[in-house]
């Protein structure tokens, strides 16, 4: 083997006539990986008895001791894996609408995407199952990890541990990821696009609606001007809003639209329940589609799509609106199996549903309206007593300050909770919008989940109906809104440590992972919107607003509030080893966190808190961890 290594460097440096031959040298050890050294980056290759040794041409040195060379050779040793296919999922891509399936032609790959937004998550399958795909060096997880595509981007793919020497660009030299680059081009059907879709509703008496109580029948024309699905069919129409409608019908009303049958408008998920958004308040363009956006990535309960459009009733323009679903128990917005024992509230302040529908809490004086079930109509085992007494029971606990995990599902909460907080969506704090649900209350052990997110136009706003994004982002926003039923509740359970514990790390991982996506959107969203806003402004000229403009500015205003807000929180909860939650590293949370190890006594406790070390678990380690961590602290 040693003879052959410098028989071999002898006559790489003598020239050979092959190109082939000369293009690279394999090193491959003993542990299965490849080491690739092209030529052109070489400046020597050497060896002795003990090692082989490359030298980049910036000087650095690659040395492996022949004990660890199972071959060294200029032919690969080996067959590359390959990528076999690539798809852009809409279950994994929020705003595509439908699934787009590339097309793999040799290294490269095209695929066509409908949807607003260039950050997408890819699903793709190798052919090896050892074999693994890389972008700029990263590991790269299908159906998790995420890029944007606005540019080709291009996936290496190889096994674990295999490396070739690359040259930096600027005359470093470094080893990165070999395999099997796939250059994967995306084209993105909104950036083509004119216009963003239309839609006709023509009622059959040929008169605008005028009623939120009544619906009116129509005639539906969808086109999706060449991104989304079109389709026509018969719909019904009323009003829908409360501060956003108005009872003059020619004003920007909002409204609902009901199928008799499940529809995919625009290729969203089927449902027969729909809302068309007006975004009335001026500078509310935008709101609506970055809040969901931001509640997208923050992980919320059954987020609301967002698309514009352009509306025209019995063909004349009405303005550019958002077509989204309207929140409730269907399919299309929170799908349950079973709903006869299930339940969706909404704390509303403007709490005009009738009385069987609604009643006051008795500490917080929460107007609670109970959206589903309709106990006049739906086939329910519910009834607003057990509705009463289970969200008593909940408010009693809040009030108190007691163990709300065993009320709420906490992880929901602290999402729900945080996105508010952090967009400065001031709706909760009246209350108004603020939607809840229970998948099962007639089982005492079904938790109370926070969600959808619903209703943006107070958000990104503490101040005045236009100043949109200009908010001082340090700003404190439960001072916002003031001494309301909505501020008592949540200032209530913003008191509670487990839940501000578990607040922190979800938005710290918001700001690690999906921040960069969100600022981006701003600017995606606004770019396929802009058409359909510069045509609304010219009906409604006081509306107009540089949105161009604010697209920047919510880009740089949301960067600025999360790391503000990220710092708010580290200082608040960011203790390492606080088990109990009383603020500080003490010898009891060790005891608390040993006593739940050995079953004596888990109640109540933080298991975000507990896992000390950040490996996903509560063991022994954490108990060593802590220890360590409370004797560097005296």
């Amino acid at each position: 083997m040693r003879n052959f290594v410098a028989l071999l460097c002898i006559v790489v440096f003598m020239g050979l006539n092959s190109v082939e031959a000369q293009e690279n040298y394999y090193v491959l050890l003993t542990g299965g990986q490849l080491h690739v050294f092209p030529q052109a980056h070489l400046s020597q290759c050497s060896h002795d008895d003990a090692s082989i040794t490359m030298v980049a041409l910036d000087g650095s040195c690659y040395t492996y001791s022949m004990s660890r060379v199972a071959s060294f050779s200029q032919q690969e040793p080996r067959t590359l894996p390959s990528m076999e296919s690539f798809k852009i999922d809409n279950k994994y891509n929020y705003q595509v609408v439908t699934d787009a399936y590339g097309v793999i032609d040799g290294s490269l790959v095209n695929v066509e995407v409908a949807g607003i937004g260039k950050r997408l998550t890819s699903s793709f399958s190798l052919s090896d199952s050892d074999a693994v795909a890389w972008v700029d060096g990263r590991v790269q997880h299908s159906t998790v990890s995420r890029q944007r595509f606005q540019d080709d981007v291009t996936y290496t793919v190889g096994y674990p541990g295999d490396k070739v020497l690359v040259d930096n660009g600027d005359g470093s030299y470094s080893m990165e990821p070999y395999g099997r680059d796939y250059r994967v081009h995306v084209h993105f059907l909104t950036d083509d696009a004119t216009t963003v879709p239309r839609i006709d509703i023509n009622t059959v008496d040929g008169r605008m609606i005028s009623s939120k109580d009544y619906y009116v029948d129509a005639e539906i024309i969808i086109d999706g001007a060449g991104v989304f699905p079109s389709m026509r069919d018969s719909v019904q129409v009323k009003g829908h809003g409360n501060s956003s409608w108005s009872t003059d019908s020619m004003s920007k009303n909002p409204y609902r639209l009901k199928f008799s049958t499940k529809q995919k408008p625009l290729g969203l998920t089927k449902g027969k329940n729909w809302v068309l958004l007006a975004n009335k308040m001026r500078g509310s363009m935008l709101t609506n589609a970055i809040g969901m956006k931001a509640a997208s990535l923050m992980g919320t309960s059954n987020v609301n799509h967002i698309i514009p459009v352009e509306l025209y009733i019995n063909g004349e323009y009405r303005g550019s609106y958002n077509l989204t679903e309207k929140v409730g128990m269907h399919n299309n917005s929170i799908d349950l199996d079973d709903e006869t024992r299930a339940v969706l509230l909404d704390l509303d302040r403007y709490f005009d549903d009738p009385e069987s529908q609604k009643y006051a809490s008795p500490l917080f004086y929460l107007p609670v309206v109970v959206k589903y079930p309709d106990f006049g109509s739906d086939e329910t085992l519910v009834t607003l007593d057990m509705v009463k007494q289970r969200f008593n029971e909940l408010e009693q606990c809040v009030y108190h300050r007691g163990s709300i995990d065993r009320y709420f599902d906490m992880d929901a909460l602290a999402r729900y909770k945080v996105l508010n907080e952090y967009i400065f969506n001031r709706e909760l704090l009246w209350p108004k919008s603020a939607y809840l649900y229970n998948v099962n209350l007639l089982e005492d052990t079904s938790k109370f989940i926070f969600g959808p997110v619903w209703d943006l136009d107070y958000a990104f706003n503490p101040d005045n109906l236009i100043s949109y994004f200009y908010a001082d982002v340090n700003d404190d926003y439960y001072q916002s809104v003031v001494n309301k039923s909505g501020w008592r509740f949540f200032s209530a359970l913003n008191e509670n440590r487990q839940l501000g514990r578990r607040s922190y790390k979800i938005f710290k991982e918001f700001v690690e992972q999906g921040l960069d996506e969100l600022c981006e959107f701003c600017r995606d969203y606004y770019s396929y919107a802009a058409p359909s806003i510069a045509h609304n402004s010219q009906l409604w000229t006081s509306h107009y607003y540089n949105y161009g403009n604010q697209a920047n500015l919510a880009s740089q205003w949301l960067r600025n509030r999360a790391n503000a807000f990220c710092q708010m929180l580290a200082v608040a909860y960011a203790v390492p080893g606080d088990i109990d939650g009383d603020g500080a590293l003490t010898i009891n949370d060790v005891t608390v966190i040993i006593d739940y190890l050995l079953d004596r006594d888990g109640t109540g406790l933080d298991l975000d808190a507990a896992d000390v070390d950040d490996d996903g678990a509560v063991n022994i380690h954490d108990v060593t961890t802590l220890i360590s961590l409370l004797l560097g602290s005296r």
